[in-house]
C-alpha cells in the first residue's frame, strides 16, 4: 500500500519526513496503544504509516488494510463513524481540524494533524482525497440491510466479529459469547427509539446454517454471564434481566440469533 501514499507536493508545499513504516499483525500493538485488539479482532493486515512536512507543520498518513469491507467498515463505525459525503471529499469520512477518518471498501484512511499553529483541515482533507482515489471501489453492503430503519438512532448501527465490539452494545458474557469467530459470522447491530423514549438494541446474527445457530444459541445460555438472571428458558427462546432492571430476549430461528436488549419491561418469551 505504500503507492497510495501522496509523493512529494503532491499536496502544494507538503513533502515526505522520514522513512514509510509498515505495521503487521504481529507489531500492531506496538503502534497502536490499547486498541489493537479490535483490529484483529475484525481482521487486520497491515497499516502504512508516512508522515509529511510543510514547515513546523507536520501531518501523519495511516492506511489500515483490513481482510475484506465488513472489517473495514466495521472499524470505521465502531471508531464513530458516519455516512458522510460531501462536496469536497465525496467519500465516506468524518473530519474536524485534528482529522479526516474514512473508509472504502477494505480500507480505513486516518489523516492526522500531529503539530502545527494553524488551521490544517484543508491539507488533511487534501491528502485523504489523494489517497482515497486510488482505492477500490466500494461494493454494496448488504449487512447492514437486515436492520430495521424504523426507529433506528442515527450512527447507531454497528458490526461484530467477536467479544471487543460485542462489549460497546452489551456484556452477554466471557470470551466470544455469541460463537462468531469459529462460524466466519459478522452480526450486525443498532440502537432504537422506543415509543415511548426508551432505548433500546437488536443484535442480528446469521449464521452458516440452522444447526450452527443452534449451537451458538445453546452455547449462549449455557454461558450467559451471572449478573443476568434467567426468567424464562426454552429449547429456542431465553428472556433475562439485568442488574439494572432491563430486559433482554434471544430467539433462535433457523439459521438466525435475534438479541433484544435493554428493554424496559419484561417481554413475552420470544
Amino acid at each position: 500500500d505504500g503507492a497510495l501514499m501522496p509523493a512529494d507536493q503532491a499536496v502544494a508545499g507538503w513533502a515526505r519526513a522520514g522513512a514509510q513504516k509498515v505495521f503487521t499483525q504481529a507489531d500492531l500493538y506496538g503502534y497502536i496503544d490499547g486498541g489493537a485488539e479490535l483490529f484483529l479482532e475484525f481482521g487486520f493486515e497491515t497499516l502504512t504509516l508516512q508522515r509529511y512536512q510543510h514547515g513546523s507543520d507536520e501531518i501523519a498518513v495511516e492506511i489500515y488494510r483490513m481482510i475484506d469491507l465488513p472489517a473495514g467498515l466495521g472499524i470505521y463505525l465502531m471508531k464513530g463513524g458516519k455516512d458522510v459525503h460531501t462536496r469536497d471529499l465525496p467519500y465516506r469520512h468524518i473530519a474536524d481540524r485534528y482529522q479526516v477518518m474514512l473508509q472504502q471498501g477494505r480500507y480505513l484512511l486516518l489523516v492526522n494533524r500531529l503539530k502545527g499553529e494553524g488551521d490544517l483541515s484543508e491539507a488533511l482533507a487534501r491528502f485523504a482525497a489523494r489517497v482515497a482515489g486510488h482505492l477500490p471501489a466500494e461494493a454494496p453492503r448488504p449487512l447492514l440491510r437486515a436492520l430495521p430503519e424504523k426507529g433506528m438512532v442515527p450512527d447507531s448501527a454497528r458490526l461484530i466479529r467477536g467479544p471487543y465490539a460485542l462489549g460497546s452494545v452489551y456484556t452477554l458474557g466471557e470470551g466470544d459469547i455469541l460463537s462468531l469467530q469459529p462460524n466466519k459470522v459478522t452480526a450486525v447491530a443498532a440502537r432504537y427509539r422506543e415509543a415511548g423514549g426508551a432505548v433500546t438494541a437488536l443484535v442480528l446474527a446469521d449464521y452458516p446454517a440452522a444447526a450452527a445457530a443452534g449451537a451458538a444459541y445453546r452455547h449462549l445460555t449455557d454461558n450467559l454471564d451471572p449478573y443476568l438472571k434467567v426468567e424464562q428458558k426454552g429449547p429456542a427462546g431465553l428472556v433475562f434481566k439485568d442488574y439494572a432492571g432491563k430486559y433482554g430476549t434471544v430467539a433462535w430461528q433457523g439459521r438466525r440469533l435475534t438479541l433484544r436488549l435493554l428493554l424496559p419491561s419484561k417481554p413475552k418469551q420470544p
